[in-house]
């Protein structure tokens, strides 16, 4: 029983929760471009992969999961996520390995902030009123539907890249100009050009992050839900479990309506005691180790999934906090 975390980058923690579970009887293979990266330093076997965007990268990582007869591909880079849930059917019937990675419909929702509004509307679910172009926010300003500040952000978002809180009808047209140069100077040139930016009301209030888990056969299995205490380049840096009903029925709007594989990673923004939706991560996101050590551990749950055994009971204590914290690890060196 053997698992292949990819683009392992600094997930440490979450190899070490993937040994945990397969010691004795399978190991855990990490791939990244630098063997450096300290995920691999807890991974059984680690190998040397280029860029994502490569010519050979799907042809690199076949070789990889055949030599180490790999069962289950985790997927832990939104870049890489796309391109392997594009290539799912061909990559899972050359290597007969399982992808934990968006059907493409799916991955369309969650890459695309445009189409994640859209999904939230259909579903009946709330969401910060967004806009695709600066004529359409000035009208929605103009008619008092929103007011500022609003925030300028890329479409297709990571890592908070080109994004700009703005006061005023002159900062707005500069911050959407500014976007979309950040955009084109930037690896998500690589996701689109046109209408690459979106303008969006800024819900001010306390977020929440929820993990939902869906097993190999596409099936919800559970969630966890989380309040944000701190945040940290763009991760959750501290956190503190909550009452699962709090997102009960937000949780079976989206499980009756996105298929996926793995790790879903929702983030929510609360104002008046409503939820919002902000965007999906189709992968382990940062905030999952809050879950895990809640005692919610999707890790021992997919592999019991994928081996057709029993699934342990879904459930986590609540209003447990946790802290992350920097820690060292020894590395190759050239």
């Amino acid at each position: 029983m053997n698992v292949l975390l990819t683009c392992a980058g600094r997930r440490h923690y979450l190899a070490s929760y993937f040994q945990n579970v397969l010691a004795g009887y399978g190991k855990v293979v990490g791939t990244d471009m630098d063997l450096s990266a300290p995920a691999l330093q807890a991974c059984d076997v680690k190998a040397q992969v280029p860029g994502v965007f490569a010519d050979n990268y799907l042809n690199n990582l076949k070789e990889i999961v055949i030599k180490e007869n790999i069962n289950m591909i985790f997927s832990l880079n939104d870049l890489e996520v796309g391109l392997l849930s594009e290539n799912r059917e061909e990559f899972e019937k050359e290597t007969g390995a399982t992808l934990y990675v968006p059907p493409v419909k799916t991955l369309e929702i969650c890459a695309d902030k445009w189409l994640t509004y859209r999904f939230a509307k259909e579903a009946g679910i709330d969401t910060p009123a967004t806009y695709l172009n600066l004529e359409d926010a000035k009208t929605a300003l103009a008619t008092g539907e929103v007011t500022f500040p609003l925030i300028v952000k890329p479409r297709w978002g990571s890592a908070s890249i080109g994004l700009f809180i703005v006061d005023s009808p002159e900062e707005l047209v500069e911050g959407f100009i500014q976007c979309q140069r950040a955009v084109t100077k930037s690896i998500l040139a690589e996701l689109g050009s046109e209408s690459s930016v979106i303008i969006q009301e800024l819900i001010q209030g306390h977020e929440y992050g929820v993990d939902l888990l869906y097993g190999k056969k596409e099936n919800f299995i559970g969630f966890t839900a989380k309040k944000k205490l701190a945040m940290r380049a763009g991760e959750t840096d501290k956190a503190v479990t909550v009452d699962p009903k709090l997102f009960e029925a937000l949780v079976a709007k989206i499980s009756g309506m996105l298929s996926h594989r793995g790790n879903l990673d929702c983030d929510f923004l609360e104002r008046d005691g409503k939820f919002y939706l902000l965007e999906f991560n189709p992968r382990f996101g940062g905030g999952y180790p809050f879950t895990h050590l809640a005692g919610a551990n999707h890790v021992q749950m997919l592999i019991n999934d994928y081996q057709d055994l029993p699934l342990p009971s879904y459930e986590y204590k609540i209003g447990q906090g946790f802290a992350k914290c920097d820690t060292l690890v020894q590395v190759p060196v050239n």
